[in-house]
């Protein structure tokens, strides 16, 4: 008897000295915050602290230690090797300890959990306990950590919670209940008249709790949701609560897609809470309601868009975003009330924040028509100076596919467009040198009379020769390189001085291009030298006279027309033949450069 009960007053004083000695979780806290220069030092002394304490008899000290162990666990110290000290709390009967049981379980549990395996009849025996906060304990921490195990064995006794008596209980039930549709759909089934029933409750919190997850349920299938559209229109006019007025507004925003009737019953309603509310978020809410299900409504898309030149102008950056991504929505129905905006919008591309950028293009590129497509691209290409480099590239990309769409729908001045894209190849460190280059060989081929006008365009750019630089900013320019000397070749009987763009071709730096980019080089040079020589000797030999008609059919030809045919050429002009050498000169030097 007394060898027995010495070892048990051993293990109480033991307990008594590490109880007596412990820090709480205040003195670990303030530990922390003065220990600035090692705190990650200070937290490991304290984590051992913590693994010495757990393993306590003592069920407070266990619980102190696995408060701290929660508040370590938040700021990145693991706590799985606690997770059975864990259960161990949860399964007290003192609802203090419980409680920090459950929020250590809330915080560190998850699905490879091995202790979940343990604690559904716990979860169970509290959620019918008749202790309300045990039940809620119970509820709240299912919640965030149910499996689907978890939720087909204890999504019955979640459900019997609906009808208790307790509303603050109905509502954990409610939201508890959608957690575990998530994660056990087929429990959605049998549970979805009386999830409904909950939407006519006398507590109000309940019914905000049953709007919310109806709300979010109707997002992933909005079309089984329509019978309950007199319900939430009823609750839309009656309600006081913004909370639960963004909840049915973000219903509707699903529902009237897909029942046109709906949007002119929701004219009033919104109309008036577009005119009466200040809150920002249940605005918006209306707003994208309107712009994305009601469009065929006028009155109240006109109200919304004004709404949205407020919120346009506003200086938070978000709000602004909110506003140009509520215009995407209409470009396709209202361009035309859009388009009323385009100095807003126009601005917004010099806007620092990059989400609001390219929200903005995107719009700019929705809004584009025939009169419209010079201004536009004249005001993309100058917003391409203060632009960084991802959104740069976005821009060059935009002003070529604005005017590429549809096979050049929308250009009307293809001269226009070459010097567009003679602008775009100058663009420092743009990736579109190739899809510039394609475009100026497509629209050469295509309208045959700009073949002289681009020529004249893109000579100056085979002339400059900073663009032969091997820099960053000329990443891509080669691509582009290649097409305007392929064009210069192709049409070279266009050009007026010879010798000047054989000079370029044949320039020293061009030997740092590609070898694919060179090949064009070079058959581009030998086309211009052909066409050179093909000028000057015809300044040199006039083209012959018109002959005579020829004669019949095996009719015997004259001698003196075979004789004229046989008449010895003109002498060779001097200056002509001076020409031409200077230029074969030009073209021996340039292929010994290359050999070489």
């Amino acid at each position: 008897m007394n060898r027995s009960s010495g070892p048990a007053r051993k293990d109480n004083k033991g307990a008594t000295s590490i109880r007596l000695f412990q820090k709480n979780l205040r003195d670990m806290i303030t530990g922390i915050r003065s220990h600035k220069d090692k705190q990650k030092d200070f937290m490991n002394k304290c984590l051992q602290d913590i693994r010495a304490e757990v393993v306590s008899s003592d069920i407070r000290t266990k619980a102190v230690a696995i408060e701290k162990a929660t508040y370590l666990h938040s700021v990145g110290f693991n706590m799985n090797w606690a997770s059975f000290h864990v259960v161990e709390l949860m399964s007290t009967t003192n609802v203090k300890y419980k409680r920090v049981g459950y929020l250590a379980a809330t915080q560190s549990f998850g699905d490879d959990t091995d202790v979940v395996l343990l604690i559904p009849n716990l979860l169970k025996k509290d959620l019918a306990s008749p202790n309300p906060a045990e039940a809620a304990l119970a509820i709240s921490c299912l919640g965030n950590i149910v499996t689907p195990e978890l939720s087909q064995t204890l999504v019955a006794d979640v459900y019997s919670l609906l009808n208790n008596h307790k509303p603050d209980l109905r509502r954990r039930a409610c939201l508890c209940l959608y957690k575990c549709f998530l994660r056990y759909p087929e429990a959605l089934r049998p549970s979805f008249a009386r999830l409904t029933e909950c939407l006519e409750d006398d507590d109000q919190t309940v019914v905000q709790a049953a709007v919310t997850v109806l709300s979010e349920l109707a997002m992933h299938n909005p079309k089984t949701y329509l019978p309950l559209a007199p319900k939430f229109y009823k609750l839309l006019t009656t309600s006081s609560s913004n909370w639960m007025t963004i909840k049915l507004v973000k219903v509707f925003g699903a529902l009237t897609p897909l029942e046109p009737r709906l949007g002119k019953k929701l004219v009033g309603p919104l109309s008036e809470i577009l005119e009466t509310t200040s809150a920002k978020s249940l605005l918006y809410e209306c707003i994208r309601t309107v712009v994305a299900g009601m469009t065929s409504q006028e009155k109240v898309v006109r109200q919304a868009v004004d709404k949205l030149k407020d919120m346009l102008e506003d200086t938070d950056p978000n709000i602004k975003f909110l506003a140009l991504h509520a215009l995407t929505f209409l470009l396709e129905s209202h361009p035309r009330i859009v388009a009323e905006h385009k100095g807003n919008i126009f601005g917004c591309l010099d806007h620092e924040d990059t989400n609001i950028q390219y929200c903005a293009l995107k719009i700019v590129r929705g809004l584009v028509t025939k009169k419209t497509l010079m201004d536009t691209t004249a005001h993309l290409m100058g917003a391409m100076g203060k632009a960084e480099q991802r959104f740069r590239d976005e821009l060059v990309w935009s002003c070529i596919h604005i005017c590429m769409n549809d096979r050049y729908a929308l250009v009307t001045d293809f001269v226009w467009y070459l010097t567009v894209l003679a602008d775009l190849t100058r663009v420092p460190s743009s990736s579109h040198g190739g899809l510039v280059g394609d475009q100026l060989v497509d629209i050469c081929l295509r309208v045959e009379v700009v073949r002289e006008s681009a020529v004249a365009i893109l000579k100056p750019l085979l002339l400059d020769p900073t663009l032969l630089e091997g820099t960053s900013a000329n990443a891509s320019v080669p691509e582009a390189l290649k097409a305007i000397a392929w064009i210069i070749g192709e049409y070279a009987h266009f050009i007026t001085d010879h010798k000047e763009v054989i000079t370029a071709l044949s320039h020293p730096n061009v030997t740092q291009l590609p070898a694919h980019v060179q090949a064009v080089y070079m058959q581009s040079m030998l086309k211009v030298y052909a066409s050179a020589v093909a000028l000057h000797a015809g300044a040199v030999r006039p083209a012959p006279a018109m002959p005579p008609p020829g004669p019949a059919p095996f009719d015997e030809v004259p001698v003196p027309v075979l004789a004229l045919a046989i008449a010895a050429p003109p002498a060779v002009d001097a200056k002509a033949a001076k020409a031409a050498a200077s230029i074969a000169a030009a073209v021996a030097a340039a292929a010994a450069a290359g050999a070489a």
